[in-house]
């Protein structure tokens, strides 16, 4: 009598009743529940791709063969899922190790096995811990591997071309450039207060393709580097790996800090010249060339507003040499009619390459408006990844609660957030492909003919919400792994399935 009143005793504390509603009881069951089971999909995409069987194959890993436990493959999943799911903390890793949607996921094994006991002492019980994800960014900080690293998010555009677009190579593309600050909280190496933003923050240069919706790659810069610092050395490598891989033409567009004379001559002097379009600052001389223009706009305005208006803009050819320049430059000046409440025009300087012919104001303005999309996509990606570039130079004081034997030489913060950095922005573009995917399944029937974002209205985090952070019970029977999920993701599961199928197999990259 006494056992059975403690043991409802404990059913009863273990058990959570709302005030709102007595009849509700939440309680905890010994079942294989997951809340990512999403995570089966992105590992799909990765499976097909080949990405991780090829960063695999060419990431040093320092670790002695005979102490591990996650191999490479595995752990590169786990990192690159953790993040894919919203899950950025390091000590996320320990929370969800028994995750059985995660651990399918990540997992080198076959059948059921993941979900089974250990069968050795060197086999996987779960997700990696966070102190042996914190030894895969460390290995990753090593130069030779953040090459890999950056490499692997261009193979991701490359596949995007190959497999969903069915390309060997586009004819033109726009690269992007821009630059963000990354906020931190702590004494980060290479963290400095940036006056603009008014914060101790990091100022990566970012580069991309809003027509694809992929980010490139993204470089670590301390907090009060300009947004042109190291952009004419970085974008070499990536322009000469583009028209290797990826498209015939290639256009770089970006805002007014890039425009320094060693970028644009460096484009300009290409033995394939790449063309360019920047917005360009409003200097002293371009006002007084432009003086006149405007003057002239501001009486057509007086007199015709509805006519201008209606117009939406106009262009005027000028030819500036700036003093640190070694050539005069084609400028467009671009003047707009006031917005509502406003009384005067506004007006600024697009610099290019482009001939006029080939290229005509108003179609260079188009081209250079389309980088607003470029700026959505930036806010997508820190608003769905949030990347936490938290390493320190700290050396490890103890090991298994007890002092180790030989002090480690710590490892190099600022290249461990760069590898950090360099996560993120792979795992952005396999969530982009994730989304490519889904939306062309829900408006084409087969493989799109053209080429583009075609993922416009469905934002990272979205996508992730609706295919990804599902919930799901896993039941085992027969050496098989049953996952049910609600039929409402059910059937979004099944579009995205059904177009997968229809892609085929994927090309080979080499």
């Amino acid at each position: 009598m006494g056992e059975s009143q403690t043991q409802v005793e404990l059913e009863q504390e273990a058990v959570i009743r709302p005030t709102f509603n007595g009849a509700i009881r939440v309680e905890a069951r010994p079942e294989r529940l997951s809340a990512d089971a999403g995570a089966l999909m992105m590992r799909e995409v990765m499976e097909r791709t080949g990405l991780i069987d090829w960063i695999d194959g060419r990431f040093n890993d320092p670790r002695r063969s005979d102490q591990i436990t996650h191999s490479v493959s595995e752990l590169m999943r786990t990192q690159l899922l953790l993040l894919a799911q919203g899950w950025s903390s390091a000590d996320d890793a320990d929370n969800l190790r028994k995750d059985p949607a995660l651990r399918l996921s990540v997992s080198d094994r076959r059948q059921d096995v993941p979900l089974r006991t250990p069968s050795t002492s060197r086999t996987p019980d779960g997700l990696a811990s966070q102190p042996t994800l914190s030894r895969l960014l460390a290995a990753a900080a090593d130069p030779e591997n953040l090459k890999v690293l950056k490499e692997a998010s261009l193979r991701c555009v490359q596949q995007h071309c190959r497999w969903l677009d069915g390309r060997q190579r586009y004819t033109r593309l726009t690269l992007d450039l821009d630059s963000l600050p990354i906020v931190v909280h702590g004494q980060q190496a290479g963290a400095v207060y940036n006056g603009y933003y008014q914060a101790t923050c990091y100022h990566p240069l970012v580069l991309g393709s809003a027509e694809l919706g992929y980010l490139f790659g993204a470089i670590l810069r301390p907090g009060n580097a300009h947004t042109a610092d190291g952009a004419a050395s970085e974008l070499s490598d990536y322009l000469d790996w583009i028209e290797k891989n990826l498209a015939w033409e290639v256009t770089v567009r970006g805002d007014a800090g890039f425009p320094a004379d060693d970028l644009l001559s460096l484009l300009e002097q290409r033995l394939r010249p790449a063309r360019y379009v920047f917005r360009i600052r409003n200097y002293g001389p371009l006002r007084q060339m432009a003086r006149p223009f405007v003057e002239r706009y501001l009486q057509d305005l007086v007199q015709r507003p509805d006519e201008l208006r209606q117009q939406g803009f106009r262009a005027h050819e000028l030819s500036y040499q700036a003093k640190e320049w070694k050539q005069h430059r084609r400028v467009v000046l671009i003047i707009v009619p006031p917005e509502e409440g406003e009384l005067l025009p506004r007006s600024f300087y697009l610099i290019t390459n482009f001939g006029g012919t080939s290229m005509p104001a108003a179609e260079l303005l188009a081209l250079y408006r389309q980088r607003g999309t470029y700026e959505q996509q930036l806010g997508d990606f820190m608003n769905t990844l949030t990347p936490h570039l938290s390493s320190t130079t700290r050396p490890k004081s103890h090991y298994r609660g007890q002092i180790p034997r030989q002090r480690q030489v710590a490892r190099d913060a600022f290249d461990t957030n760069q590898a950090i950095l360099s996560l993120n922005v792979l795992a952005h573009n396999l969530l982009n492909m994730g989304r490519c995917i889904a939306q062309r399944a829900q408006t084409a029937p087969g493989r799109p003919k053209t080429y583009g974002r075609s993922s416009a209205g469905m934002s990272l985090s979205t996508f992730r919400q609706r295919y990804l952070k599902v919930t799901a019970r896993i039941t085992l029977h027969s050496r098989r792994v049953w996952i049910s999920i609600a039929p409402e993701a059910a059937k979004l599961w099944h579009n995205w399935w059904d177009y997968l199928q229809r892609l085929g197999a994927v090309p080979t990259v080499n």
